[in-house]
């Protein structure tokens, strides 16, 4: 995992970070853009997406959003999920799908409601993302699916604590109704 910042450089200037960012600065709009999340409270520092990595996050979202339907909200791009408010827990990820019964307008903002599914793709700079599956599972999210492009594999993680693993060719039920395969992508 990538050490904390503590002093992020801002359109060419240090940008002093407090100590602890907190929920306030983030409504406030007292952190700068950028590609971060926020762990306790400490700013985490995430590396641009490679093409691939791009490439497949675009595939599935489409894929998804053609599945899903009028279902719910569909997001894509390094979605902000606050996970706790105290102390801050923001994480970003890949593609999120809400459905209608848990949020019937569409979110604005960051994400306070907890997904149904979460998609995270892997890749060069992913790093463990066992501590991110396990904010995501503290904070209520039902499903994440782990997409590895260049293994072409998918793993699917429940809620219940079950994983099963898939290869190209297998088809999976994502949520209830909606199958996936990765012979479907790229």
């Amino acid at each position: 995992m990538a050490a904390p910042l503590s002093r992020p450089i801002l359109a060419g200037k240090l940008f002093p970070w407090p100590q602890k960012v907190t929920y306030r600065d983030l409504l406030e709009g007292n952190i700068p853009s950028g590609l971060y999340e926020i762990v306790h409270g400490e700013v985490v520092e995430m590396a641009p997406a490679g093409f691939l990595h791009g490439d497949w996050e675009g595939e599935i979202y489409f894929r998804l959003k053609e599945l899903l339907k009028n279902k719910g909200w569909l997001a894509v791009g390094e979605v902000g999920i606050v996970i706790s408010r105290e102390p801050l827990t923001l994480r970003a990820a890949d593609i999120v799908f809400v459905s209608r019964e848990k949020s019937p307008e569409r979110p604005k903002g960051y994400l306070e409601t907890p997904p149904d599914l979460v998609v995270e793709i892997e890749g060069p700079g992913s790093g463990d993302l066992h501590p991110k599956l396990k904010d995501y599972f503290t904070f209520g999210v039902t499903r994440v699916l782990v997409v590895n492009p260049a293994e072409k594999t998918l793993a699917l993680y429940t809620a219940e604590g079950r994983v099963s693993f898939h290869g190209a060719e297998e088809e999976i039920e994502v949520l209830p109704g909606v199958k996936l395969s990765l012979k479907d992508l790229a």
